[in-house]
This record gives structure tokens, C-alpha cells and sequence, in this order.
């Protein structure tokens, strides 16, 4: 037999059974063994109909378009068996080795005219990693559920997502991750053995559930088992062990979509909502989130302009001495143009930014446009502070890169530079960030840790990054006279960041009361609109002037 056919057969393990059971019959022919050769003849017909049985309950369920047209084919070859056996017993015919490879050439040739198209038709449908269904057959065998059978109103469609993906990839490599995909897909199916369950890939890193006849109560109950069940999945590799995350966005059947393609355009966006929410967050698609996609959609297009035409203008948020009111440095800040010309506040899109994941490439372009002499020039025995947005360790790798190049430009023109990053990315990738610090061996350069006590406060991190500033969040200056406990908080990050020689920085200094209050706490340097709202490089210019 041409082993190659049977590498390309969804059966393939039946298929050899039935070979190697026609090669121990031609076998005992030859040894004219008639033992031997009634129970390999019994035991090749109860592989051919087991092997058929399985081949048809298989098409059914794929909804295979040939799938009368294969059957009559087995019905056919069935009866030539037949046929055969009653030749046999009325002695009209011996079996011979001849007869033995007219059977085996059938059954190849078989394999080859209608196996084999099964199986490729079978490859379209499924996906070959994790054998769930493609997104396509998924969605056409759900919307055969919804225009066809109409047994029940109650289908539910859950898409979620492998959170980190991107970084598992990166870590494992592309086997690896395609081994933990295949093991995943294999532990869900195990886990859901239900009745009324469909699963199917959406894309690399999503899959796609429906629940056929199942009420609101029992899909709540089914998201809590789905996020435990994940929760509790882990892959081993080597002497590690790879968690997942995910998020999860659902529609329901008919109202949040009357086609499966509707039905997952709006999971889809459910999901977006989800990811803002956190890992193992489930969202059930409201029509208030495409109001929030259209936005989404208009600032894309706003975004993709600004990058091909290099919209970008730099505005400076002065920061200022506590006691001397003089201006101690700046914090430079995105401004984009919209298609009038008009400028764009960074309150306006700085969000849409992030979620449409442009934050780097707008950081990018704003470097560019400060990166020449003129500027450098503003902040001569002054700091510099450059927001960096950091959200993988490839950025902090470039962050360590671009600290080279700072070295030089702070240097040359006698300024300082400070790397302003958010708590929460420092506490993500603190030993990056201590690589960082321990790399950076000048004075000129440095770290501030920016809404610091957030909530996520780590006083590890001063220790392990040793930065220049803390920047206190505005929510605790804001609320400093509205809670006792935000005057303490705020109080404590001052006392210790004393004793660690940190500068501290008070953000949103909206009043005089407010800053006089600062002032006995014993914040170092102000920011806020009390003081200045953020200016273009022309205000700063004469402002420190």
C-alpha cells in the first residue's frame, strides 16, 4: 500500500487495521491454512464495517456535501463482499491470492477517489492544531442551527481569548506553543463533554463556544466553570509550568445579533471591553459598546493620519520649585492635529491610543520632533521628562537602548533627562527595570516612578530601581482634604522618600490651599493648573524666559 495515502486519511489507524488484516489473509492462503483464513476473513469484515460506520457518522456530523454519494459507494463495496461470501460458501470460487489483492486494490482505490477528498474537505473544516472547527464551519454549522433546525431560542456564542500570548510565543518559541494550543484544545474538550456544546477557532489565539438550549441562569454558571477550568490549567515544560490567562466577550441569541456572523462581530467587540476589564473577565455584549467603537474607528483613522503625515506637536507641562516658584523642568506631552488642523488635547485620545495599541508609535514621533538642538536649548540646567509607555520586554529593551543615546544628548547640552514610567509597568517587569538602573551610571539620567501609590504601591522598587522622583498620583493629591487617609498616604510616600533621597513631585496642584498644604507636607517640586496649564514649546520658551 502507498503509505503516503494513509498519512492523508482521517482514519488512518483503521484504514492499516484493514490492510494489515487483508496481508495476514493472503498470508494464510498461501500457507493454505484454512483456519487462519476464516478468522482473518471474519476478522477484515468487521474492520471494514466498524471502519464504514465510523467514516459515515463522521460525514454526518461534518454535514459533508458528498456524503450520499460515499455511502452508496460503501453500500457498493459492501455487496461485492457479499457476493463474494456467498461464492465462497457455495463453493463456486477459492480464495486465492489474486482474490486477496482484487480486495486490497478496491479498498486503495476507494481510499484514493473518496477518502481521500473527505479528508481534505475535512482539513477546510477543522482545524488541524486543536481539531476544533475552523471559524468558518463553526459559523456555518451555528447558523444552521438558527436558520434550519430552530429547536430552541436559547443559543449562546463565547469567544474568548489567550491572554499574553504574544509573550508565551516569544518564550516557548513556535513547536512549543503549537504542543501547549493542541494540549489546551484537548483539556477543553475533556473538560466540556457535554451535550449541545460546539467549539471552533477563531483566530491564533481564540476560541469560539456555542451553547445550543441552554438558559441565562446555566451560561452564568457556565462562564464561572469556564474561567475555574482555566484557572486551573497549567502545561508543563522542562521543569516549568505555563498558566493561562483569558478574557471573554459573549452574545446571546437573538438579541444581541440575528446571524452567527452578527452574533461574533458583536462578541468580538465584547471582548475588547472584557480586555479592558482584566484577565478572566467575561462581557456580555450591550449595543451602548458600539457607540464606543465608532469612536474607536474615527480615532484610527485620526491616528493613521497623524503617523503618515507627522501630526504630532510637543506641549510642555511645567514643573516648578515648591519654594522659589521657578521653573525646575517640564513634562513633555503628546498633541495631535485632527483633519481641521485643531489641536487635540492627550485627554481626548490618549485612551483610544492605548487600546488601539498607536501609544508607541505616537511616542516614537514625538521623540523625533524633540530631538534637535533648539529644544535641548529650553531645558539647559533644567529636567527633561519623557513619558515612556512600557508594555512588553521588548520596550524595555529599547528603553535600555535609548538610554545610551540620552547619555550623549544630556551630555552635550546639559540638561537631564527623566524616564517618567507608571508604577504598575515598573512592578510588571521590576527586574528589567533594576537591569536599567544598575546599567545607568551617570547623574544625568534617570528614573521617575509616576502615580506613584496608585494602588499599587511597592516600596520594593524604590529599593531595587532607585529612582530620582516619585510623582504622586493626583487622585491622592486631589482628595487630600477630602480623606484623612489620602493626607497620610501622601504624608508617608514624602517622610520615606526623604529618607531614600527620591525627590517628590505632586501632580494636579489645582489651588493655593492645596499647595500650601503640599508645602508643609514637604513636597519637593509642583505640577499642576494652579500654576500652569500645559504650553506649546513658544509659551515655555517665554515662560522661562
Amino acid at each position: 500500500m502507498n503509505s503516503s495515502l494513509s498519512l492523508e486519511l482521517k482514519f488512518k489507524e483503521d484504514f492499516e487495521k484493514l490492510i494489515t488484516s487483508l496481508s495476514n489473509l493472503k498470508n494464510a492462503v498461501e500457507e493454505n491454512n484454512p483456519e487462519k483464513i476464516s478468522n482473518y476473513l471474519n476478522q477484515f469484515t468487521l474492520f471494514l464495517k466498524n471502519y464504514f460506520e465510523k467514516e459515515e457518522k463522521f460525514m454526518e456530523e461534518l454535514k459533508y456535501p458528498d456524503f450520499e454519494h460515499h455511502k452508496r459507494e460503501h453500500d457498493l463495496f459492501k455487496k461485492k463482499i457479499k457476493y463474494l461470501f456467498k461464492k465462497l460458501e457455495k463453493k463456486e470460487t477459492i480464495l486465492n491470492k489474486e482474490i486477496v489483492e482484487v480486495l486490497e486494490n478496491l479498498l486503495i482505490e476507494h481510499a484514493i477517489h473518496f477518502d481521500k477528498p473527505l479528508n481534505l474537505y475535512f482539513k477546510s473544516r477543522i482545524d488541524s492544531l486543536t481539531e476544533f472547527l475552523s471559524r468558518e464551519a463553526f459559523l456555518e454549522t451555528l447558523q444552521d442551527f438558527i436558520t434550519k433546525e430552530k429547536l430552541t431560542k436559547d443559543i449562546t456564542l463565547i469567544l474568548f481569548e489567550l491572554e499574553d500570548f504574544p509573550l508565551i510565543f516569544f518564550s516557548l518559541g513556535s513547536q512549543i506553543t503549537n504542543q501547549l494550543l493542541k494540549d489546551f484544545s484537548t483539556y477543553l474538550r475533556n473538560q466540556f463533554d457535554i451535550p449541545n456544546i460546539l467549539f471552533g477557532k477563531n483566530k491564533e489565539n481564540q476560541f469560539l463556544i456555542a451553547l445550543l438550549g441552554v438558559s441565562f441562569l446555566e451560561v452564568l454558571e457556565f462562564l464561572e466553570n469556564l474561567t475555574e477550568k482555566v484557572k486551573a490549567y497549567s502545561f508543563k515544560f522542562e521543569n516549568k509550568k505555563i498558566s493561562l490567562n483569558i478574557s471573554i466577550g459573549v452574545t446571546l441569541y437573538p438579541q444581541d445579533g440575528k446571524d452567527a456572523y452578527s452574533l461574533l462581530k458583536n462578541a468580538e467587540i465584547a471582548l475588547q471591553m472584557a480586555k479592558k476589564e482584566g484577565k478572566f473577565k467575561w462581557m456580555f455584549f450591550e449595543s451602548k459598546f458600539l457607540k464606543h467603537f465608532e469612536k474607536l474607528n474615527k480615532f484610527k483613522n485620526i491616528f493613521e493620519k497623524v503617523i503618515r503625515e507627522h501630526l504630532i506637536i510637543p506641549y510642555i507641562q511645567p514643573i516648578f520649585d515648591v519654594h522659589t516658584g521657578s521653573v525646575v523642568g517640564g513634562e513633555v506631552l503628546i498633541r495631535i492635529l485632527d483633519d481641521k488642523g485643531k489641536i487635540i488635547c492627550a485627554c481626548d485620545f490618549i485612551n483610544y491610543a492605548y487600546e488601539l495599541k498607536y501609544i508607541d508609535e505616537l511616542e516614537a514621533l514625538l521623540g523625533e520632533k524633540i530631538i534637535e538642538p533648539n529644544f535641548f536649548g529650553l531645558f539647559k540646567n533644567r529636567f527633561l521628562f519623557i513619558n515612556k509607555v512600557v508594555t512588553s520586554y521588548d520596550k524595555v529593551r529599547f528603553l535600555l537602548e535609548e538610554l545610551k543615546v540620552w547619555k550623549t544628548i544630556t551630555e552635550n547640552y546639559n540638561i537631564s533627562c527623566i524616564f517618567e514610567i507608571t508604577e504598575s509597568s515598573i512592578l510588571e517587569f521590576l527586574d528589567f527595570f533594576e537591569m536599567l538602573s544598575t546599567e545607568n551610571k551617570t547623574e544625568k539620567v534617570g528614573i521617575a516612578i509616576d502615580d506613584f501609590g496608585s494602588g499599587y504601591a511597592s516600596f520594593t522598587s524604590l529599593i531595587k530601581i532607585n529612582p530620582k522622583f516619585l510623582k504622586i498620583d493626583g487622585n491622592l493629591i486631589r482628595q487630600i482634604f477630602k480623606s484623612k487617609k489620602c493626607y497620610t498616604i501622601v504624608k508617608g510616600i514624602v517622610s520615606i522618600a526623604k529618607e531614600l533621597n527620591i525627590k517628590t513631585i505632586a501632580e494636579f496642584v489645582e489651588n493655593e490651599r492645596i499647595a500650601k498644604a503640599l508645602r508643609e507636607i514637604g513636597v519637593d517640586l509642583f505640577q499642576g493648573f494652579y500654576l500652569s496649564k500645559p504650553v506649546s514649546v513658544e509659551e515655555f520658551k517665554k515662560l522661562i524666559s
